[in-house]
């Protein structure tokens, strides 16, 4: 699976953000699983998932261009990393043995854990802790997580302005105010795709140009009503 590790280190280090992520069968399982998981449990430690946490998980979503199962799977190894009785340790373990030890992508994976225990302000011992086992295990000593956690620091702003960017970009091909309730928002997105879905225009004799944007619409109407749905639930 060297294609799906060279495409998301593409994505995550920001060299490519819009690379194609082919198929990473169980390469792409591990690694979601334990970055989800490690993230939720990060976010658990000091007792409460603040909102700039769930914030930077949907960030990184946005960042590996998930569909709306890729999302719900997410959220769902999120939740189970809040819970003690998940070995997180484990899935970092199964993890390490596919993309081995102080490779980029380990190194995109410490860095992102650490970015979000910085994105409340501080990184808390109990979170430090934790990411200096996670580090050990992928190959780092304690200088080199030092180093890795600087980093995440000086990276932060770039990682957490996406979120608002991509729900904002969402709001407006809904033709939607942010913050409106969860009515508001499948109404608009039935309106709309009422209007451009290529099936109820293919009656109206258009041209294939016409068609073909009218698809374009319809999908770009799916992937914001996918995107808003999967944030709100992850709340």
């Amino acid at each position: 699976n060297r294609a799906y590790k060279r495409a998301i280190c593409m994505r995550l280090s920001g060299n490519d953000p819009h690379v194609k992520v082919p198929s990473g069968g169980k390469t792409q399982r591990h690694f979601n699983m334990a970055m989800f998981a490690l993230m939720g449990r990060v976010s658990k430690l000091d007792g409460v998932v603040k909102q700039e946490e769930i914030d930077f998980a949907i960030a990184i979503m946005q960042q590996l261009s998930f569909d709306n199962a890729q999302r719900q799977q997410a959220i769902q190894y999120f939740d189970q990393g809040k819970q003690l009785n998940t070995d997180v340790m484990k899935c970092v373990r199964d993890l390490v043995r596919i993309i081995r030890p102080k490779t980029e992508l380990a190194d995109l994976f410490l860095k992102l854990q650490c970015q979000l225990a910085y994105s409340k302000g501080e990184m808390r011992l109990k979170e430090k802790v934790l990411l200096r086992e996670v580090a050990h295990e992928l190959g780092y000593d304690k200088g080199e997580f030092t180093r890795v956690c600087k980093k995440a620091q000086n990276c932060l702003d770039y990682f957490f302005a996406e979120p608002r960017g991509y729900l904002k970009h969402a709001y407006s091909v809904l033709q939607l105010k942010p913050g409106v309730e969860v009515g508001e928002v499948k109404r608009a997105y039935l309106r709309l795709m009422s209007r451009y879905h290529p099936d109820k225009l293919s009656v109206d004799n258009l041209s294939a140009e016409m068609l073909q944007q009218a698809q374009e619409k319809s999908q770009a109407v799916r992937d914001a009503y996918e995107t808003l749905c999967g944030y709100r639930k992850a709340l």
